[in-house]
């Protein structure tokens, strides 16, 4: 008897103690962008200086653990959509197999951008905006589209 109740307490303990990693597991998983659209040039130009002004300040420690973990790309929040941007998205939006779902489904009430920025050229990684209905928290690992990143904000 005092076996399985060991054994189920531990079972338990391992199974609460992964909560934390299944979760960072699932949103590494899950794609957090709904769409994707050209970004302004003053869009790509936020999204760098925030990612490379934290890079910047980052210790070398940090930047030692994200190289060893394999995050080469930074997620970080830039300006949001601007009007003609909203109407794209809109439009996406009203399509029945559209990323936003049905067209009967509630418009959201904020959209976000987040672009990727890469450690190794310190630049930003093409031209896209990921369009995100709720960002993931600083810190957390997060897919958008086809890129892995690590989400660090907008500070």
């Amino acid at each position: 008897m005092k076996t399985v109740l060991q054994t189920h307490l531990l079972a338990a303990v391992l199974l609460l103690s992964g909560c934390a990693t299944a979760g960072k597991f699932l949103s590494f998983v899950n794609d957090w962008a709904v769409g994707a659209y050209r970004a302004t040039a003053r869009q790509i130009q936020v999204a760098d200086q925030r990612a490379s002004a934290l890079f910047d300040r980052m210790p070398a420690s940090e930047k030692k653990t994200l190289k060893d973990e394999g995050v080469r790309y930074l997620a970080v929040r830039t300006d949001d959509p601007t009007p003609e941007q909203m109407k794209e998205i809109r439009r996406n939006m009203a399509k029945p197999s559209g990323p936003y779902g049905t067209p009967a489904a509630a418009p959201p009430k904020k959209v976000y951008c987040v672009m990727i920025w890469d450690t190794q050229t310190r630049e930003v990684v093409g031209q896209d905006c990921y369009a995100v209905l709720k960002l993931p928290a600083p810190g957390e690992p997060a897919r958008f589209d086809t890129y892995s990143a690590q989400y660090v904000g907008d500070f």
